[in-house]
């Protein structure tokens, strides 16, 4: 007989954005709270695959939450949380909008729950890419905690403003003279102690079944460097990833991936092959490719992460990932580097491999969401 918890992990595990899975998920996913539980979890989420990647390991680890906490965990589509839908009541409830709802309609929504549920614990779940706490004026009034995927080692560089409106853009439209009016997003300086982080891309499903899995094997990588870099988007943007893209074609008899988007199974076959992952910034730091790398045994060169704090931390120079300079003056040297030292690279993967799948095997994600989330 399937338990209870591993009918959700499975469910949780197939769920996708298509009408069985808008028919299916609800039904048990958000279906109510059992009578039998201490606390209660309820978790309005936006339906992506970014966002999921944060609600997943909920329910992957729901017995685990039962056992060790009396605790039970709902999900409901996070429209309803803005539309004034009233879902099971919960003594915790988590709410992950994306980054376009307008900040007013979010803040009405706060008010109006709260009016609703004066004692829930209101807690925000940041998906975003970006490293800022652009809805921060608005929810510190109401929140008890803000999780984030990374948040800057300097948190007070949650205070400032940026050109352009974030660290990345202000850095690259700086590095191409590109045009970037200065955004303030006001962040009230009482969130900054508020702030906690959450696993990044680490508990999307099928990583979580990768890490979970084999160990990758490091013969037969006949592609020296997978360089599959999507240029297409604002001006910072593309100028940052055509210049990656090129700084990658430019390195003198390194044997490329070709460019263009290929389905995800072949990318990852495709990376599985290769001794080198080269993962730019995309419109944060932190990118699906870094986990996937980890995940095939291909060694991660990217832009240096020093700045950030990561749940867990992956990202070590040196032993977990090589780190180049931002503007990718010396990804050459660190490639060429890295190609003439096999022994190297495989203990360098290898240490990536291990740091994620300790970390899924040893189930801390429910230690640590535990302590965010006060759970007792």
């Amino acid at each position: 007989m399937t338990k209870p918890g591993n009918a959700l992990r499975l469910l949780a595990a197939r769920y996708r954005l298509h009408k069985l899975g808008k028919r299916i998920a609800p039904a048990v996913l958000g279906s109510s709270f059992p009578g039998s539980v201490a606390q209660r979890v309820l978790i309005y989420h936006e339906p992506s695959e970014i966002c999921w990647s944060l609600i997943y390991p909920f329910f992957h680890y729901a017995d685990a939450f039962a056992e060790r906490y009396h605790t039970a965990i709902r999900t409901r589509p996070v429209a309803e949380f803005l539309s004034g839908i009233p879902g099971p009541e919960a003594d915790i409830v988590l709410i992950q909008p994306w980054f376009t709802v307008p900040a007013a309609e979010l803040e009405k929504a706060l008010a109006a729950f709260r009016a609703r549920q004066p004692k829930a614990r209101l807690i925000f779940l940041d998906s975003y890419a970006h490293c800022d706490l652009r809805y921060g004026k608005v929810l510190e009034p109401y929140i008890e905690r803000y999780l984030r995927k990374a948040l800057f080692r300097d948190r007070s560089q949650f205070l400032r403003p940026f050109a352009g409106d974030t660290n990345l853009t202000e850095y690259y439209s700086t590095l191409y003279g590109l045009p970037a009016e200065p955004v303030d997003w006001q962040v009230p300086p009482a969130l900054l102690d508020r702030l906690g982080l959450v696993p990044n891309f680490l508990t999307a499903p099928y990583l979580m079944q990768g890490f979970l899995g084999p160990e990758p094997t490091f013969d037969d990588r006949p592609i020296q460097l997978h360089s599959r870099i999507a240029v297409k988007g604002s001006s910072w943007y593309s100028a940052m990833r055509r210049h990656a893209d090129q700084a990658a074609r430019a390195l003198d008899g390194v044997q490329l991936t070709p460019d263009g988007r290929i389905p995800r199974s072949e990318f990852l076959n495709e990376m599985r092959r290769s001794r080198l992952c080269w993962s730019p910034f995309g419109y944060g730091e932190l990118c699906w490719r870094d986990l996937e790398a980890f995940m095939t045994g291909a060694v991660l060169v990217k832009p240096d992460m020093g700045h950030l704090d990561t749940l867990p931390e992956l990202y070590h120079p040196g032993e977990t990932y090589l780190p180049v300079k931002w503007d990718f003056s010396d990804l050459g040297e660190v490639v060429q580097g890295a190609l003439a030292d096999p022994e190297r690279c495989a203990a360098i993967a290898r240490n990536a491999f291990r740091a994620a799948r300790d970390y899924l095997s040893r189930e801390q994600f429910v230690e640590d969401t535990a302590q965010e989330l006060r759970l007792s």
